[in-house]
């Protein structure tokens, strides 16, 4: 009876450890697919926002730590989200997407 409890305590740890492993397991033996290829831009020189009306030494800085180095960004960037994120008017943020349009055209 006693051999019995063993094997079946043996089982249920094993059991037990495939269980907990079972994540690691799978991984191991599903096919993996190839990573898709990693294209690398250019990094851009950042532009001087300070340039734009408006926009000074701080407001650069807060630009910056959002990313928005280029006029480009700023085009492409939501003016209400800028706004929040700098804590300023949406209607001021859309008059430097503006001026920053005119200066990549």
């Amino acid at each position: 009876m006693k051999r019995l409890f063993r094997l079946t305590g043996l089982l249920a740890g094993l059991g037990a450890a495939l269980w907990l492993m079972r994540d690691r397991l799978i991984s191991l033996a599903l096919p993996r697919e190839p990573e898709p290829p990693a294209f690398r831009m250019a990094p851009s020189e950042p532009d001087d926002l300070t340039e734009i009306k408006g926009i000074g030494t701080v407001f650069a800085g807060r630009l910056e730590g959002m990313g928005i180095t280029t006029f480009r960004d700023l085009v492409a960037a939501n003016p209400e989200t800028v706004a929040r994120h700098i804590d300023t008017q949406p209607t001021r943020v859309q008059e430097w997407v503006t001026q920053a349009r005119l200066r990549l055209s």
